[in-house]
């Protein structure tokens, strides 16, 4: 059994640098220069013309402040890694800059581009968060639809529920929110089930019809229980309720563009592991006003692509998709990301999290933070002036004895603040490798990506949106020309 052990007893040297040689063997080499490349991912080394990038089905965490070059040294070359590989991806792409640097060449190699573009509006494509909810509670697949409308609910509401100490207040406004969902899956047609709707049985004028409905409904269900929790409340209760309902949907009433867009659908997420698709989600990077939407985009297109992956023999999507998610820890909490990125991996799916600080994961995701980086087997550290952060990058890459037998860590914390951001400088822990620091080449020495100017975006015009008349359905209830649901 002494074979088996020997390589961890020797404790004088815990840790060292890896060598190129081992970075080369535990990475797959891409000539770069060639038209299509046998695999992509993130480059552990990269010079513009050759590069070594982890192919393996591995999640990626990236951490570094504004102006590290996150973007420039990783995010835009790896998509450009994807189209050249034949890989779908899905990008937060908070300035534009991403769909400006890489459509093009996704374009000529292809890809089906999606754009859903919430910075100008009218441009890109149109996505309604509630059809595919109403198309599964439709299809017996009820519980699915459920919990995708919970989540929805629960990410309109992330903002209350983070701002306020009294929680009360946003969850019953949650609760008759998910109650008047459920309300358009059972009696809306499928052009209603939109956010036009929504807003509307979400408004004062609505309650009083609501209300009356609901006295009649099964307490046993979903919607009956969570109508009576609030209606049976007391007048000033039930006000308050109704205005924290109205500020977490108030998007929805104030920006008839937006509704527009997002009652229309010209998305097919289920191709995305099928079909080559380069998916861009541009949102401003200066309010995070429409950020709830694209963390409810990124939890449906994962339980879509779960369940096309579930159709095939092996379980696994014929096409890789990466979730390439920039500024991750600004957007509202994604459900269940802990489950996801676990998840993820057997169905061929990986994601790239790129995060300013330690500090403002953990305060997206709390305990679930740890799950997170756990799952990911790639760290990128470019800079940060958060010790929590630096501490962690610098315990994890170990200790070793100097020459004069001192104990020291094989780069301190002063050190990891030094890394030179014009060479491109970034300390990689990559899989089960000692850490490396790597110089990685900026998107502007990719010759090879150059000379593919940005696909148009198109305009779409959609008539304004078809609401629900609650007016008229609570007149067919009463002369019982439709039956109540859930009575």
């Amino acid at each position: 059994m002494e074979y088996k052990y020997g390589k961890f007893q020797n404790v004088n040297q815990e840790t060292r640098w890896a060598t190129t040689e081992e970075i080369r063997q535990s990475t797959t080499y891409i000539n770069l220069h060639a038209d299509k490349y046998p695999t992509a991912g993130i480059p552990i080394m990269s010079d513009g013309h050759e590069a070594y990038v982890d192919g393996k089905d591995t999640h990626t965490l990236i951490f570094g402040t504004t102006g590290s070059k996150k973007t420039r040294l990783f995010c835009m070359p790896i998509l450009n890694y994807f189209v050249r590989a034949g890989e779908s991806f899905i990008v937060t792409d908070p300035k534009g800059e991403l769909y400006a640097r890489t459509s093009g060449m996704a374009k000529a190699y292809g890809y089906k581009t999606v754009v859903l573009n919430f910075r100008d509006i009218g441009m890109g494509d149109m996505w309604n968060p509630i059809a595919l909810p109403y198309k599964l509670y439709h299809g017996g697949k009820r519980d699915e639809a459920i919990s995708m409308l919970n989540d929805f609910v629960r990410t309109i509401a992330s903002p209350q529920l983070e701002r306020n100490q009294d929680v009360f207040w946003p969850e019953m406004a949650s609760s008759l929110a998910l109650a008047n969902l459920l309300l358009l899956m059972e009696a809306a047609s499928e052009e209603e089930a939109n956010v036009s709707s929504l807003a509307s049985l979400c408004s004062n004028a609505a309650s009083d019809k609501l209300k009356r409905l609901s006295a009649n409904m099964r307490m046993e269900s979903i919607a009956g229980m969570n109508y009576k929790n609030v209606f049976t409340s007391a007048e000033k209760t039930l006000q308050s309720i109704m205005v924290s309902l109205f500020g977490m949907i108030r998007i929805f009433t104030t920006q008839k563009n937006l509704t527009n867009m997002l009652s229309g659908n010209t998305i097919d997420v289920a191709k995305f592991g099928r079909e080559k698709t380069a998916v861009y989600l541009i949102i401003p990077d200066e309010k995070s006003t429409y950020h709830f939407l694209i963390t409810t985009f990124i939890k449906q297109a994962y339980e879509i692509l779960i369940a096309e992956a579930q159709k095939e023999s092996n379980r696994t999507l014929p096409i890789r998709v990466n979730f390439v998610l920039d500024e991750f820890c600004n957007m509202p909490r994604i459900p269940d990301m802990p489950s996801m990125i676990s998840a993820a991996r057997s169905r061929n799916m990986r994601y790239y999290l790129v995060a300013q600080s330690l500090h403002q994961l953990k305060g997206r995701y709390g305990e679930d933070a740890d799950t997170i980086k756990g799952n990911c087997e790639n760290w990128i550290f470019l800079t940060s002036k958060e010790l929590d952060l630096l501490e962690e990058i610098s315990s994890l890459c170990g200790s070793y004895f100097n020459a004069n037998g001192q104990e020291r860590r094989l780069i301190s914390v002063s050190e990891l603040q030094r890394l030179d951001k014009d060479k491109g400088e970034a300390l990689i822990m990559h899989a089960r490798q000692y850490p490396i620091i790597s110089e990685v080449a900026d998107i502007d020495e990719y010759s090879m990506f150059k000379g593919y100017d940005a696909v148009p975006l198109a305009s779409y015009e959609v008539p304004e949106a078809k609401m629900f008349d609650l007016e008229k359905f609570y007149k067919d209830v009463i002369l019982e020309r439709r039956p109540l649901p859930f009575a």
